[in-house]
């Protein structure tokens, strides 16, 4: 498992053997709508997290193999949405900016007006200042100020940690909004008839929607509930900061147990529904066998009455 502050590769097949490459540099071209009077060598990068990655796009950075996910710098075609389901694409802008331990206050004020440009009462601005370094962010922009030398580093865990939050923060999106679904569904965990038989698809999909956000969750666990790193790193004292600032740990504590909740409904709504079917079917197999017994028997009284008829014809 990949820990904050070492460097990540990843595999390259070349002759049926798996080499390890490192991370590919990002080009200083890509920076576009830089804010005016900042220092030279700063560089903004609209960094994109998409499962599908093409050939033409410069890796970033590559989350952990179970996420299929990527870090590339966003091209003009692409597009950004919302829904998670549905396999988009995320976008952060990161402002990275060259800069000594004693920044000025220009350009703290500077780094601070961009990332307001798009901060919301539902995602305020945080600061959080480590080693000489001071990072500004909301959920759409980060603002790194930093020595030249350090800006690579605390980039590549902000991205990695920034997407960790954004992944929760949709979980948490997607189960608050299911809650009125689960209260509607509450009953039939109790009683489950004939009336509700249309419903079986409508709760299969409901139930397979709570187990993938289940599995979504267990996924990021290690990541997210990561211990203390010794020796400490840069990058990874910065992890531990966001995420102790986010408060994704217990974030991710309060999902798990309102995920019970619905795992215990949908499953319960699942047992009912396999108690009705088998009811059901049992009640069919016992009128089939009624019926053929009584056609049977039927069969068994003709017969009888056609003999005896036989037998006075005789006499």
């Amino acid at each position: 498992m990949w820990l904050p502050g070492s460097p990540r590769t990843f595999p390259k097949t070349v002759n049926n053997k798996i080499n390890f490459t490192a991370m590919p540099e990002p080009s200083s071209q890509v920076s576009r709508n830089l804010p005016n009077d900042l220092p030279a060598g700063s560089e903004l990068l609209p960094v994109v997290f998409t499962e599908d990655r093409n050939q033409g796009q410069q890796l970033l950075h590559a989350l952990p193999t179970e996420f299929h996910t990527f870090a590339v710098i966003a091209q003009s075609e692409m597009v950004v949405e919302g829904d998670r389901s549905k396999n988009p694409t995320r976008q952060i802008e990161f402002l990275t900016i060259p800069t000594a331990n004693n920044q000025a206050t220009e350009i703290q004020d500077l780094a601070v007006s961009w990332v307001d440009t798009t901060t919301t009462a539902k995602a305020p601005r945080q600061v959080l200042t480590l080693q000489g370094a001071q990072i500004y962010w909301n959920d759409k922009r980060v603002a790194i100020l930093a020595s030249p030398e350090r800006l690579e580093t605390l980039r590549a865990a902000l991205i990695e940690t920034c997407w960790f939050d954004a992944e929760l923060a949709g979980l948490e999106h997607e189960l608050a909004h299911a809650w009125s679904e689960m209260n509607e569904d509450m009953p039939l965990a109790f009683n489950f008839d004939e009336k509700s038989l249309p419903r079986r698809k409508e709760l299969q999909r409901r139930y397979e929607r709570v187990m993938s956000i289940r599995s979504r969750m267990l996924r990021m666990s290690p990541y997210v509930h990561c211990p203390y790193i010794y020796p400490p790193t840069l990058a990874s004292q910065l992890a531990e900061r966001y995420r102790e600032r986010t408060r994704m740990l217990h974030r991710h504590e309060i999902l798990d147990d309102q995920l019970e909740v619905f795992e215990r409904v949908y499953e319960t709504c699942g047992q009912r529904i396999s108690d009705f079917v088998q009811s059901r079917t049992g009640h069919i197999l016992e009128w089939i066998i009624i019926i053929l017994l009584t056609l049977q028997m039927v069969i068994w009284g003709v017969e009888i009455l056609t003999s005896l008829e036989t037998a006075t014809v005789v006499q």
